[in-house]
């Protein structure tokens, strides 16, 4: 979808957003998502993306994981198990 929105809008971003897309994913099939997102960076020229999952399996294969399960949010600790935020592409490298 980004790669198609990028060259029919004409805009270029450096990075993409992902929120929990591989949840009715089989563990095979969750491998070649991991993989195609890695594809679509590499062929849209983006330096990363961050992707949310409750998918242990995807969150490991990750170049880098936000841990959101131990973070306060205004105060209150956010309940939800095993929630991670994920960033591909960018080698655990921060952010200019």
């Amino acid at each position: 979808m980004a790669l198609y929105l990028a060259q029919q809008s004409g805009r270029r971003y450096g990075t993409l957003f992902c929120d929990e897309a591989d949840g009715a994913l089989d563990a095979d099939r969750k491998r070649m998502f991991m993989a195609m997102k890695r594809e679509v960076l590499k062929l849209g020229g983006y330096e990363r993306e961050f992707f949310v999952s409750q998918t242990p399996e995807l969150t490991a294969m990750a170049d880098a994981v936000v841990d959101l399960d131990g973070m306060a949010i205004h105060g209150t600790r956010d309940r939800r198990e095993g929630v991670a935020a994920a960033v591909v592409g960018d080698e655990g490298k921060p952010s200019p």
